[in-house]
């Protein structure tokens, strides 16, 4: 049931680009502003983020054997498109990358600002520390728009795929109340620690084994968070590093390739995991 509801969402994602007309997070908003009068933050989130996963985990359990189970496929499908991250992610990297051909990096700055874990302190004007920044931004936006949500969801279902999107989601809305963010922070580490290592094995198996494995063994077991043992991993199995000595023009479209490599290491991913989904299937 969760394979066939993988593959159902993968299809609806490749056709509209995202899933915007099931994201709605404006509930999420306002429920949050009605909580306010509850000053214990800790309260706060419990009946924000756990209330709505256990409403999925009991409508779960009275879908299950009903109608031969095409209820709970379409509960499936409905929860697990709502999981997954926000935005268009292809078209945004186009913008950014279409800017970039134009030697336009303001502009590409302001695309490459739509991308999650973008570090908005670099510079707009160097173009190298810009590179570095969205490269590593587009290993971490394709983990936590997918790759996360789909583990856990096949691990432990689609209420453990909600609890992430709402952590994400809580998260990067708050900001003002430093206990909450900081609960938010760890929950969010914590869920994201064993689904990024996976994916950084992934990235060894579908581009240089060798020197891949050789980049996650140090991060494999430690403290660092999801966003660098992506970048570690994945900027270590593109096809090739950029040449310092070259020019600006060999420096924007070796730059645009590398990116590009990164899409496709992501796009090879995603099949690698289909085909372990499906073996699991059979056995």
């Amino acid at each position: 049931m969760e394979f066939l509801a993988v593959v159902t969402v993968l299809i609806v994602i490749q056709v509209w680009g995202h899933g915007a007309v099931i994201q709605r997070d404006d509930w999420v908003d306002s429920t949050y502003r009605r909580l306010q009068a509850v000053k214990d933050h800790r309260w706060r989130l419990a009946i924000l983020i756990l209330l709505p996963v256990v409403a999925v985990i009991l409508v779960d359990g009275l879908l299950t054997g009903v109608l031969f189970g095409l209820p709970l496929l379409l509960f499936y499908i409905a929860v697990l498109l709502y999981a997954l991250g926000r935005g268009d992610f292809t078209s945004e990297l186009d913008l950014y990358v279409a800017a970039w051909q134009r030697g336009d990096l303001e502009s590409a700055y302001e695309h490459a600002c739509q991308l999650e874990d973008f570090d908005g302190s670099a510079s707009m004007h160097n173009a190298a520390e810009l590179h570095e920044q969205v490269r590593r931004a587009i290993f971490y936006e394709g983990f936590e728009r997918w790759f996360v949500v789909v583990f856990w969801f096949v691990l432990l279902g689609p209420a453990a795929a909600l609890l992430y999107r709402l952590c994400k989601i809580m998260d990067s809305r708050i900001g003002s109340d430093a206990s909450e963010q900081s609960l938010l922070d760890q929950m969010v580490f914590y869920i994201e620690w064993l689904p990024a290592r996976s994916l950084a094995l992934t990235f060894a198996i579908v581009g240089d084994f060798e020197r891949g494995i050789q980049a996650v063994a140090p991060v494999a077991v430690d403290a660092s968070p999801a966003g660098e043992v992506l970048h570690v991993t994945g900027s270590a199995v593109l096809s090739g590093d950029i040449g310092a000595a070259i020019s600006e023009q060999q420096f924007t479209e070796q730059a645009e390739a590398e990116l590009r490599s990164a899409q496709k290491i992501l796009s090879r991913s995603v099949f690698c995991w289909l085909v372990f989904l499906a073996l699991l299937q059979l056995m």
